[in-house]
């Protein structure tokens, strides 16, 4: 065989393991964002349900008539109650006039520390920023106010991100 064909069987032997490799990772990457979405459906039929919705008005809003389905979803979230009440992250954040302050112990994915004010402005797309009032360095630059570097302009992240639904809450 030439050189050439050789290259030729080469190509496509990779091509083929490389197809498969990509098939195999995004099966299952989306059998995790479906098992994600699955979860979502089964909380609220959880909460319908909770709230007195009948099951055949649950099954009516999902667009099937097997009881089945529900009650399979219901079995799946035993456990689980709608938290109704006060905002655990009230603890958290408070809001005064033009400022909102974030207050955290061991707080979050990173379990950060720490306490900051800011200013902030809901951009036209409903959007927050938020500008920090406090230094992201303490005097002597040994101590970094974490709560500001995960906060001050910041327009992504799971600590912007929770501040900025917790903000669209309380209004």
């Amino acid at each position: 065989m030439s050189k050439a064909l050789d290259a030729v069987m080469k190509s496509k032997q990779a091509y083929v393991l490389a197809k498969s490799s990509l098939e195999a990772r995004l099966r299952s990457r989306m059998d995790d964002e479906l098992l994600n979405i699955r979860t979502q459906i089964d909380i609220s039929i959880r909460y319908a349900f909770d709230l007195g919705e009948s099951k055949a008005d649950i099954l009516r809003a999902m667009g099937t008539k097997d009881y089945h389905t529900v009650n399979i979803s219901l079995e799946r979230t035993r456990g689980v109650a709608q938290v109704v009440g006060l905002d655990p992250l009230d603890s958290v954040y408070s809001l005064s006039g033009e400022y909102v302050t974030a207050n955290y112990i061991n707080h979050g994915e990173k379990s950060y520390t720490g306490k900051a004010s800011f200013t902030y402005k809901i951009l036209d797309d409903g959007s927050y920023l938020f500008f920090a009032e406090d230094a992201l360095w303490s005097d002597d630059y040994k101590t970094r106010n974490d709560v500001v570097a995960v906060l001050d302009g910041r327009n992504d992240g799971p600590y912007f991100e929770e501040l900025s639904a917790w903000m669209a809450g309380t209004g």
